[in-house]
């Protein structure tokens, strides 16, 4: 297939299958149990009208199709390829043979762990086999991201997970997610977004103990949406849309080759586009900007980039979207900050 549109944000689901069954996990519902061959990698990157994109390489768990994430690295350096490239794992398949083999390429590793060891094991499972990857990492000199999933428990447990990243020393900083009510989470009633108060508070106090700790120990453990905000207010910048995906230029391909605009909507026939062996011209569909009607009465509209828009089609009926209360909360933390 030909793409039409400039990608910028391209996903590799390099496996159709994962060794957890986390209870909140959008993907699962999708899973074909099959690997991604390097012929559909290498037509997914070859589709990209240039060289310098954001390569993201996701599942299902990659780790379980170790030797394409080699395959695709050795190709993109051979070609000359300026991407920008993402691993996201649960952590739970890094050996200390391939955490050496991940320490000699550039690639940003970002690890899912949800707040504390009680709460990982509660929703995602095997959290001492997570702890034991990141023990590996440290040991070969790999720095890490960790990526939680916000719910009504995890919020409450913030501040664990920024002791834990403290701990670890070679975690850069941690990623919240917040969860997505989809058809797979509908099975578990103890599955809860969290209250728009416990936002606030909860990631006040985790921002408040990285900041006690960067004292102690000389370092920091950023939180990303509270640096992507404070990057925003400082740069002074304008946003328009939410995401590429948004603007039409990103585009997922699962391990079978199909088409999509973002990960959390793979499945959906609304937003299915085609195969990347397909002989054809396609332009990618851009999803909504993520921008709703009360946005504009809203003091933050210019800087804030809104809601997520597959979270919004997902969330469908949700009365407040959580992004929305996440970003009021951590504009309201950095101007408490300002006037200390």
């Amino acid at each position: 297939m030909t793409n039409k549109k400039e990608i910028k944000y391209l996903v590799l689901w390099l496996a159709g299958e994962c060794n957890l069954k986390c209870k909140y996990c959008y993907a699962f519902p999708n899973f074909t149990h099959k690997k991604m061959s390097f012929q559909i990698a290498r037509k997914a990157i070859e589709s990209c009208k240039t060289k310098d994109f954001t390569l993201i390489l996701a599942g299902g768990e990659p780790l379980l199709n170790f030797s394409l994430i080699e395959e695709i690295y050795d190709f993109l350096k051979r070609e000359n390829y300026n991407c920008k490239i993402g691993l996201q794992t649960n952590g739970t398949l890094i050996t200390e043979k391939i955490a050496e083999r991940l320490s000699k390429m550039n690639i940003n590793v970002g690890v899912s762990f949800d707040a504390s060891f009680q709460i990982n094991d509660e929703f995602r499972g095997e959290t001492k086999a997570v702890i034991e990857g990141l023990k590996n990492l440290k040991l070969k000199n790999k720095r890490v991201n960790l990526n939680c999933v916000i719910t009504d428990k995890s919020i409450k447990e913030l501040e664990k997970m920024v002791e834990i990243a403290y701990y670890f020393e070679n975690i850069d900083g941690i990623g919240l997610d917040l969860v997505r009510m989809g058809e797979r989470v509908q099975n578990y009633k103890e599955i809860k977004p969290p209250t728009n108060g416990d936002i606030y508070i909860y990631l006040k106090r985790a921002y408040m103990k990285s900041k006690e700790l960067e004292k102690i120990v000389g370092k920091e453990v950023k939180i990303r949406e509270i640096e992507e905000i404070k990057y925003r207010k400082e740069k002074n910048c304008i946003a328009t849309h939410y995401c590429y995906s948004s603007l039409g230029q990103a585009m997922i391909i699962t391990e079978e080759g199909n088409i999509y605009p973002c990960s959390s909507l793979v499945g959906d026939n609304r937003y299915f586009i085609g195969n990347i062996l397909e002989d054809r011209e396609f332009e990618m569909q851009s999803l909504p900007s993520g921008k709703k009607e009360k946005c504009e009465s809203c003091q933050y509209k210019d800087i804030c980039k809104g809601c997520c828009p597959s979270r919004l089609i997902i969330n469908e009926g949700e009365m407040e979207d959580k992004d929305c209360m996440l970003r009021k909360a951590i504009f309201k933390i950095l101007e408490e900050e300002e006037n200390e």
